[in-house]
């Protein structure tokens, strides 16, 4: 996928609002994922043991069974993983998206949404303190869009949810509606984009022990450049989280996430990258040239493409991985269905029973995609060891 400069501008400037005009050598890194990686109730970050509460869409590597380490990530070869670039094999995931179809018989039939177009943009700015630091190795979060400070805090221009719906006109051109919320509009759109801008703000903590959020803090005022609040005396980079689905349907079809919500959204991030490179490139991808003060939408750089200053900082993937198909999901995760069914499995360490990891390291042979066995009892409740 390549997100037109349009799109990715819109995408960029509809969740910043008003800019902090303090700064003004922001940097912003695009990741075009052209797939996720898989669907699955799973979640590495939460639980390790148990199926999660509902069903997320993942990108990057293909292991993204809820006993996933953050080594396990480093070591996933690139062939198994949709990530564009190889130094990159953190995990992303955010709920699973589901058209429900209304039945005569007053039954629902719920679709998963795989359409999906998504990069993880990256940005900071080193011209405020503290200066931006990598992820460490084992770091990970969750951001919502109710977070305490997702609405701006002490600014009224800021909010880090935003949806839009457009309307290709031609060429680069669109004509979008947008949202500071998560919304399904009940009409068609060419295209549906929704993202959510991660917090910055940390505390020095991994976010493996706490509840994976209050290590992370927006600042004061929303803006990527903005004071932290005290105790989060250190910055990351902002990861904004945009999707879109292609060839929304709101006009025949109702929305919802698959833990049921339709107002509330959130994204989940391990950290993967090859140690050392993400700071290579905060400290060495230059602001774009002749960039106003206080833009918070450069071009994207860092990366190879037409756009990019520095586009020697990363290897491109040459073997992106497929998306692991939803009988291989069902053979070495977790055997339910989960594209289309006529109720969404719920329920933390309820249902289907989670399969217990099969491999060490990952290779192409788990991935066949023969029929798994017929799926079992889910009447039972599992009860993690923990």
């Amino acid at each position: 996928m390549k997100l037109s400069v349009a799109t990715a501008a819109l995408a960029a400037a509809a969740s910043v609002g008003v800019v902090d005009a303090q700064g003004g050598e922001m940097v912003k890194m695009c990741l075009f994922y052209d797939t996720p990686s898989g669907h699955a109730r799973s979640d590495p970050i939460i639980n390790q043991e148990c199926p999660s509460g509902h069903v997320h869409t993942f990108y990057g590597p293909l292991n993204f069974h809820p006993d996933t380490t953050y080594q396990d990530l480093l070591s996933t070869p690139p062939s198994l993983s949709t990530s564009p670039f190889v130094e990159n094999q953190s995990l992303y995931w955010h709920p699973s998206i589901y058209e429900v179809a209304d039945n005569p018989d007053g039954t629902q039939t719920y679709t998963r949404v795989s359409n999906l177009e998504t990069s993880p943009y990256y940005r900071w700015d080193n011209s405020v303190l503290p200066r931006t630091e990598a992820f460490p190795p084992g770091f990970r979060m969750i951001a919502a869009s109710d977070d305490p400070g997702a609405d701006g805090g002490e600014a009224e221009g800021f909010k880090a949810m935003f949806t839009e719906c457009c309307t290709l006109l031609g060429g680069e051109e669109e004509s979008c509606e947008s949202w500071e919320r998560l919304m399904f509009p009940d009409r068609a759109c060419d295209f549906l984009g929704l993202a959510l801008a991660m917090p910055t703000c940390w505390n020095g903590e991994l976010g493996d022990t706490n509840n994976h959020k209050d290590h992370m803090a927006y600042t004061l005022n929303g803006e990527l450049t903005g004071e932290c609040p005290d105790g989060y005396g250190q910055r990351l980079p902002q990861i904004q989280l945009f999707l879109r689905i292609t060839g929304y349907r709101g006009d025949t079809y109702r929305y919802q996430l698959s833990d049921g919500s339709t107002s509330q959204f959130h994204v989940d991030f391990f950290n993967g990258w090859q140690e050392g490179k993400l700071q290579e490139i905060i400290n060495g991808c230059l602001p774009y040239p002749d960039q106003e003060v206080g833009e918070y939408n450069p071009p994207c750089d860092c990366t190879p493409g037409e756009e990019s200053v520095h586009p020697n900082f990363l290897t491109e993937n040459e073997n992106v991985a497929e998306p692991a198909c939803d009988n291989d999901v069902r053979r070495l995760i977790i055997n339910e269905i989960t594209d289309v069914t006529g109720s969404l499995p719920s329920g933390t360490c309820q249902g289907a029973p989670l399969i217990t990891k099969s491999w060490e390291q990952l290779t192409a042979d788990l991935f066949t995609c023969e029929p798994p066995p017929p799926p079992p009892d889910t009447t039972t409740t599992q009860s993690p060891t923990t």
